[in-house]
């Protein structure tokens, strides 16, 4: 009996043994082409508020998204316009070639502006201020804020870019109840400094920084 004889019961049965597979694979292209049209231009992409590279500390995603959606909350930020963006910068020193990749994606999301403020232990901050990635924290928080935390003894001095002048370029994050919560930090000597920044990020950064440093 050939195919055009088979009743249509009969003949959904032979399709379906005989080409099952292909439906599958058909209909999972199918639904991963409509998903990724939605990502890509129906769903919201919330604009980056302020960019926090955490470096040398590992952060799971479970608590970067926890992390993220508390500093957002805190922010009294719409997450539907706008977000908090942390970046992870942790590997195994060991690794050569995962080490290799880790500087590559930092120094490319520092040179496109995709992260703000910089977080790191007193030994890649060290490094961060010789290779003048930081700016003096007066310009961004102003001499006030930098004398609160020089009264606390929070502040670390390192050489200005432009001047070579000493002055205060990153604060000590070990008051920070927020990231104590996470123990993210903890145990260690470890900073935060601000990178140059177009204009327009300046005010959501102190903002964030801000929240980031409250007791």
């Amino acid at each position: 009996m050939t195919f055009k004889e088979l009743d249509f019961k009969a003949k959904l049965e032979h399709i379906w043994i005989y080409y099952k597979l292909k439906i599958f694979m058909i209909g999972f292209l199918i639904i991963a082409g409509l998903s990724l049209i939605y990502t890509m231009f129906v769903k919201p992409h919330p604009n980056n508020y302020c960019g926090i590279a955490m470096y040398g500390q590992f952060l799971s995603m479970a608590d970067d998204d926890a992390l993220t959606g508390e500093i957002d909350k805190l922010l009294g930020l719409d997450t539907n316009k706008n977000t908090v963006e942390i970046e992870c910068f942790y590997s195994d020193e060991a690794d050569v070639m995962i080490e290799a990749e880790l500087n590559q994606k930092f120094n490319t999301y520092l040179y496109a502006s995709q992260f703000n403020m910089i977080m790191a232990d007193r030994e890649f901050t060290d490094k961060f201020i010789a290779s003048g990635y930081y700016v003096p924290l007066e310009k961004y928080i102003g001499s006030e804020a930098v004398k609160t935390f020089e009264d606390k003894g929070l502040v670390l001095y390192g050489p200005d870019p432009d001047t070579k002048e000493n002055v205060p370029i990153a604060v000590k994050l070990s008051n920070s109840a927020l990231l104590k919560k996470y123990d993210l930090y903890q145990g260690k000597d470890s900073y935060v400094g601000f990178v140059i920044m177009p204009e327009e990020y300046k005010e959501s950064t102190v903002s964030t920084f801000n929240v980031i440093m409250a007791e």
